[in-house]
């Protein structure tokens, strides 16, 4: 058999971690609270900074990104045909078919890798509800055109920010563009929270719907 190649695994990428020191501090003031679910006082204190970090005015907290983006669309209502791009990672499409909707496949386009605005149109039908756009490797979306498309055919927009934690065009944070964005958290993003995710979105009223549908519709 011939030698291993390295003496140790090089890996394309390893999670940034505070000091133990450091969690454990959080830690004894969420042991000292009591409260370890159900938007304790943590809870709301990242909601809150990350609302002022992703420069949008209403955040929620998921246990992951995916969930985040099945709920959102269920807050949205969105049911029927959702156009959204075939490069991303299966979450993107998986919450579409778990939310209910069916994911309809647009190419994208060859420089940005993102969905490509100029082929959507030929793919709506009567059924299409939503665009989905997913901003890849951080690079933003076509959000312009794309709103145009929606803003003439009646569509909601959704879009899958995974990987574009903190991204702006031109000074806008990337959390303004559509009817929400979808954040992930998990452990191979560039800020995690070892796995979570979140929806960013500035209608306080969608707000109240993704409040009923994250906590099994208990309103108090």
């Amino acid at each position: 058999m011939p030698p291993a190649p390295f003496s140790s695994p090089i890996r394309v990428t390893r999670p940034t971690l505070p000091s133990l020191e450091r969690v454990e501090r959080h830690l004894k003031e969420i042991w000292a609270s009591r409260v370890l679910s159900n938007q304790g006082p943590k809870h709301v204190q990242l909601e809150k900074r990350l609302a002022s970090v992703l420069g949008t005015k209403h955040l929620r907290l998921f246990s992951n990104g995916t969930l985040a983006l099945m709920l959102g669309m269920k807050a949205l209502g969105v049911q029927g045909e959702v156009i959204t791009t075939p490069f991303t990672f299966p979450a993107t499409p998986h919450s579409i078919v778990w939310a209910g909707a069916v994911p309809v496949f647009c190419d994208v386009d060859r420089d940005s890798l993102c969905i490509d605005p100029e082929r959507i149109e030929a793919l709506i039908t009567p059924g299409t509800k939503a665009i989905l756009a997913v901003h890849v490797y951080g690079v933003p979306a076509d959000v312009r055109a794309i709103q145009a498309i929606a803003n003439k055919y009646g569509l909601k927009v959704i879009y899958d920010a995974a990987h574009a934690f903190m991204a702006e065009i031109n000074g806008v944070p990337i959390a303004n563009y559509g009817d929400m964005t979808m954040f992930s958290f998990h452990a191979t993003k560039l800020f995690h929270t070892l796995e979570g995710g979140c929806l960013a979105f500035n209608n306080m009223e969608l707000g109240e719907e993704i409040n009923l549908l994250r906590n099994f519709g208990i309103k108090d």
